[in-house]
């Protein structure tokens, strides 16, 4: 089959090279920019720990292959990207102003301006940019999406004559077959074709019963039969608007639906179904969830206290529930010794109810309150008791890890140690297996317990459970515990497994620190691992299939949704779909497509052919923002991109269980209180889901955290735990364990969620630096420098 390749960004379509070969078109791309520039000579290395430069040399810009290569329209379609509409629409309008545009570049500003008029309400001027963009050919294999969006703005402008004429000439409408049935259907109901239109919502409730536009066909459908005087058809009406409560009973189609139902009812001589006649009760539960995912923690502790306050009393489950609910608000509120008695409760309601995965949440949970409380001997136990009560629950063996914590913070090594093997013998396969093994390795170096560290990472190669970094990590522990041995040749064996099983991987940058210390010879031994590349690399060509060309096309113009919709409807997925979303903008969709690909591809290293690939997976999204940024706050080179990958996976939406915001994940006082220092005015929240105002705090804050620690490449390593878990907490944890090796003094974060992260992050800083590295950058240089030591109080700026 012939392939369209998609370079990371970068698509080429025969039918593209056609046009321009064959029409004579203006020019809409440009060879790719190198990936990075420097000076032409850089400075030699002076060995020792390596200070940052104050300014790095600019980096490329987005090098994307959109549909315009420079200029306003550029600017337009990445403005849209980062949700800036003003200043996309300002743009079009200036393009548009110009007199030689070619017809292929204006018709694409017709449709990007045409699609912020309909944003903004104006459906009449949507329209005819709409229409007037689709004479162009170079748009010719997408025109009948513009017929399709013309056709949706003259129905919602009250023409729905126009509409129906619009989508006539479509045979064929493929990957907007569900769009084309409701604007169809919308179009012929409102002309008093309204059997037809009825057939119609049947079909697209048939065709596309999971489509985002389910409900709304659901509720047109089901007020045209409702009206009917025929019994089967209010029947109809009848099922469709239960499911609508039952469904989206928040919604304002469920509201609809609830409120038509009782007259409904009442004229099938029928009962009102048990969700309508209970829909308070359940759509109060619904909000509480809802309130509880978008982090209203009070709102929920407020709406529980009512709930189980009323009087027409919940029931058993309800109850159940609403308590772990509470609980939960009460725990992600940081007052987790608050929260034990309300699991407590919870865990007896639920027991009562029967409901055990609540039981045994809230009893986990409980155990955390008594942890937080400091009563650590009857955390240990509830958490073991848990653990022996539930043995096949998926909690059973985070139970038996957190007793061994618990015993750990009691002083008690023993009950430690029993309770991590315990985790390990009853679920050897579990998903905290690697943990429990971790922790165990981590105590015994400890107490310098070396051959049995050899025991425990020989017995998790052979358990065969481990994911590739754990792996990965087990032979880097094997080599530090033969070299404590002094065996140090076996050591270094041991070191350069970790960077050929993960070449780019935390266990590897720490393993290239051991061999760095090693000598010149070792450390080039792991360095050519990096350089050689076997198989063949994953392919992110597209079909040139129909489907494969219009998405080519309408990611080129920014159009990530509309591509994806093409991509689903031909069944183009893995590496293809990524390539495409990332090309569109899309970065976390793109994101969200690879993890679906699993890990195999990171064992062969981004050499050659193989670089495309890693570059797509490590994508330098929003890139004019971080490279001026980095520059003005100087920040360590590509160190935002490894930040904001791990925070948001380039989503500038997200919104975490804390309450933290945007692409870099501020929480809103600590990003208020840099806007402040900073003198940036006008600061609201609400403005952290701004990826230009999200990335800029995020930078300065990310720079006065590597300043704080001394201002090098060693204070990257405890800047990024301080992002995660307050710098505070770094000090604290340098005071207790600031003599320990560093790898060890990582390891041994305790809060999971801070240690984990701060791998991560360590761990895209690594491969971005080495992708993006320039041909002329000594491969030594590329990677991060982690000294083995605890940088000193001194030595980071304190």
């Amino acid at each position: 089959m012939n392939q369209t390749h998609i370079a990371p960004h970068i698509v080429r379509t025969t039918f593209g090279l056609l046009l321009v070969a064959t029409l004579g078109l203006a020019c809409r791309s440009e060879g790719t920019p190198p990936l990075y520039t420097e000076p032409a000579d850089p400075p030699a290395s002076t060995g020792g720990e390596p200070e940052l430069p104050d300014v790095e040399a600019p980096q490329p810009r987005d090098a994307r292959n959109l549909w315009f290569a420079s200029g306003q329209g550029r600017q337009a379609i990445l403005a849209r990207e980062r949700g800036d509409s003003e200043a996309a629409k300002q743009a079009l309008d200036s393009l548009l102003a110009t007199k030689n545009l070619s017809p292929d570049d204006r018709a694409a500003a017709q449709w990007l301006r045409g699609l912020l008029a309909r944003e903004a309400g104006d459906d009449a001027l949507a329209a005819k940019l709409f229409a007037d963009a689709q004479s162009a050919p170079g748009l010719a294999p997408v025109r009948d999406r513009l017929r399709l969006l013309q056709a949706q703005a003259l129905l919602d402008t009250g023409d729905p004559a126009g509409a129906l004429a619009c989508i006539e000439p479509i045979e064929d409408a493929g990957a907007q077959q569900a769009d084309w049935i409701m604007v169809r259907a919308g179009g012929l109901q409102r002309t008093g074709e309204r059997d037809q239109a009825k057939d119609l919502y049947e079909q697209f409730l048939k065709q596309h019963s999971s489509h985002d536009r389910r409900h709304e066909a659901r509720i047109k459908l089901a007020r045209m039969l409702a009206e009917s005087s025929e019994n089967s058809d209010r029947e109809r009406a009848f099922e469709l608007l239960t499911r609508l409560v039952a469904d989206v009973p928040r919604s304002d189609y469920g509201q609809e639906a609830a409120a038509m139902l009782p007259d409904l009812a009442k004229a099938l001589g029928k009962p009102v179904p048990t969700d309508v006649r209970n829909n308070k009760g359940t759509a109060l539960l619904a909000d509480i969830r809802s309130d509880l995912k978008r982090g209203r923690y009070a709102s929920v502790i407020r709406r529980v206290d009512t709930y189980l306050s009323q009087a027409k009393r919940p029931s058993a489950e309800q109850k159940c529930e609403a308590l772990y609910l509470k609980g939960s608000a009460i725990f992600k509120q940081r007052k987790r010794a608050k929260s034990r008695p309300v699991f407590d409760q919870a865990a007896r309601a639920c027991k009562k109810s029967k409901s055990v995965d609540f039981e045994v949440k809230s009893r986990y949970q409980s155990g955390r309150g008594r942890y937080a409380e400091g009563a650590y001997t009857k955390a240990a136990k509830a958490f073991e008791s848990l653990a022996r009560d539930h043995k096949d629950h998926t909690y059973a063996d985070d139970a038996w890890v957190l007793a061994g914590e618990s015993w750990q913070a009691k002083g008690d090594a023993a009950r430690e140690r029993r309770a991590y093997e315990q985790s390990l013998a009853h679920h050897p396969k579990g998903d905290k297996a690697g943990e429990a093994r971790r922790r165990l390795i981590l105590q015994a170096f400890s107490q310098k317990r070396y051959e049995d560290i050899l025991g425990l990472t020989i017995a998790s190669d052979q358990a065969g459970s481990l994911k590739l970094r754990e792996r990965a990590k087990m032979h880097y522990f094997a080599g530090r515990a033969l070299q404590a041995l002094g065996r140090g040749d076996e050591a270094i064996e041991q070191w350069l497994a970790t960077i050929e099983m993960a070449p780019l991987s935390y266990p590897a940058l720490q393993a290239f620190s051991r061999l760095r210390d090693a000598g010149e010879q070792p450390l080039r031994r792991g360095l050519d691992l990096l350089k050689a590349a076997e198989g063949t690399p994953p392919s992110l060509a597209v079909p040139e299939s129909k489907a494969g060309v219009r998405a080519s096309i309408l990611a080129r113009l920014g159009l990530g949704s509309e591509a994806r919709e093409e991509l689903q409807a031909a069944g183009i997925a893995g590496w293809p779909e990524a390539a495409v979303l990332a090309q569109a903008g899309m970065w976390a969709d793109s994101q969200r497509a690879l993890a679906k690909l699993g890990s195999s591809w990171r064992t062969t290293p981004p050499a050659e052919a193989h670089r495309e690939a890693w570059q797509l997976a490590h994508p330098r999204a929003f890139s004019e923002l971080v490279q001026s940024g980095e520059q003005t706050h100087k920040v360590p080179p590509l160190l935002t991109f490894a930040v904001m990958q791990t925070e948001s996976r380039f989503d500038p939406g997200v919104t975490s269980w804390a309450g933290a915001r945007g692409l870099l994940q501020l929480m809103p006082a600590t990003a208020k209180d840099v806007a402040r220092r900073a003198g940036v005015e006008e600061y609201s929240p609400s403005r952290l889901y701004n990826p230009t105002f999200n990335l800029d705090l995020g930078m300065r804050y990310l720079s006065k955290l590597v300043n704080r620690f001394g201002g090098t490449e060693a204070a990257v390593a405890l800047a990024v735990p301080s992002y995660n878990g307050g710098a505070g907490n770094v000090d604290k944890w340098l005071k207790e364990r600031g003599d320990w090796d560093f790898d060890l003094f990582i390891e041994s974060i305790p809060f999971d969620e801070t240690r984990k992260y701060t791998q991560s992050v360590l761990e895209r800083w690594m491969i971005y630096r080495w992708v993006y590295a320039p041909e002329q950058r000594a491969p030594e240089d590329r990677l991060p420098y982690l000294p083995l030591a605890v940088p000193s109080q001194n030595d980071a700026g304190k």
